[in-house]
């Protein structure tokens, strides 16, 4: 953090040093992981009900920023206006907070690195919906060698930061016209956000310096049970199969992560490293790391589950509001069941852009 700046959300705790990422070589997938086991002897209920909440650089298209920081007023929540709100997630106060919740997640997630890529010598780094700015922060922190350039479609960043960092308002959906390359772009939950991946890996390795890696992390948003503790019947599975209907008609599927390595291979990356882990949606298993994974997932998703679900239910489903909120109430009894075992993968994709690449 720059001096005077303290985090937005005191419930996530101070990061501890940092330890040895994985090997980065390694490409299979999930290799390193334990096996998701559940812990028998806890099986009683989350206590928690879910509603508590533990030099220059230049963009493409900076004639849009009148428009990009259009908001609206939908439901009590506050959201983004741009392209009849193109970005589904609400943009108030409640919503940045978990954002800033679940980038620590991720942190956690990643062994507390901020990346897994080989990266070295970074002289230019772009992190892609920067959101809230905490990643892009801490990694200009770690690298004050490094210009850092967070760029999202809001403007929710702090004014305190880090001397080699610049935040920007843009879409990168657009056509970039950055006017120099990078020699690391990072992209962190974007799934639910970007509709054509394709062009941003095309983009991405245009815009790369030869040997500069592109690294992705995001969600594969399907709910996985390997015991069939969970009902189809149950709420939470209900959830799972609307949030996709819902995301499908409003043109970006949840589940796109699956299809990432083979993307980047098509647009020119190669040596393209893909590794899972599991999010539970509570601290159901019995290994330490996945039961403090849970824990964390618990609380992202009984507290965002009502803000992921609310303008798509409505606007893709034709649900009133009401609706949303009752049935949320029965997802986060599901979310904090123990007996329930299920979780999301988490994937890391990092691929290179060879030499000679343009």
């Amino acid at each position: 953090m720059a001096d005077g700046d303290e985090p937005r959300s005191p419930a996530i705790p101070a990061q501890a040093t940092p330890e040895p990422p994985p090997d980065p070589h390694d490409a299979a997938t999930g290799a390193d992981e334990p096996a998701l086991e559940p812990d028998e002897s806890a099986e009683e209920e989350v206590t928690d009900d879910g509603d508590s909440a533990i030099g220059s650089l230049h963009s493409s298209t900076t004639s849009l920023r009148d428009e990009l920081i259009l908001q609206l007023r939908e439901h009590g929540r506050q959201y983004q206006g741009y392209m009849e709100a193109k970005y589904v997630l609400p943009m108030d106060e409640q919503e940045l907070e978990r954002l800033d919740f679940q980038c620590h997640l991720v942190w956690l997630t990643l062994d507390k690195q901020h990346t897994w890529a080989p990266i070295k010598d970074i002289k230019k780094a772009l992190d892609v919906g920067c959101g809230t700015g905490i990643w892009a922060i801490e990694f200009a922190d770690e690298h004050p060698e490094t210009e850092v350039l967070g760029v999202d479609l809001a403007p929710v960043q702090p004014v305190c930061i880090p001397p080699n960092l610049l935040f920007e308002v843009d879409d990168l959906e657009k056509p970039w016209n950055f006017t120099h390359k990078f020699d690391y772009i990072h992209s962190q939950l974007m799934i639910g956000a970007f509709r054509d991946w394709p062009g941003f890996f095309r983009q991405s390795c245009e815009y790369l310096e030869p040997n500069g890696y592109l690294e992705i992390h995001d969600i594969d948003f399907v709910l996985r049970c390997d015991d069939n503790s969970i009902p189809p019947d149950s709420p939470l599975q209900q959830w799972n199969d609307l949030m996709h209907r819902a995301a499908n008609t409003a043109g970006f599927p949840l589940d796109t992560i699956s299809k990432v390595p083979d993307m980047m291979r098509e647009a020119g990356f190669v040596d393209v490293v893909a590794k899972q882990v599991p999010w539970p949606t509570n601290p159901w298993p019995r290994h330490p790391k996945h039961k403090e994974l849970g824990q964390w997932s618990y609380e992202n998703f009984s507290w965002g589950c009502e803000s992921m679900s609310l303008a798509l239910f409505t606007r893709a489903l034709g649900w009133s509001a009401d609706e949303v909120r009752v049935f949320m109430a029965l997802v986060r009894q599901d979310l904090r069941n123990r007996r329930m075992h299920g979780y999301w993968n988490f994937w890391v994709v990092y691929g290179r852009k060879p030499e000679g690449g343009g």
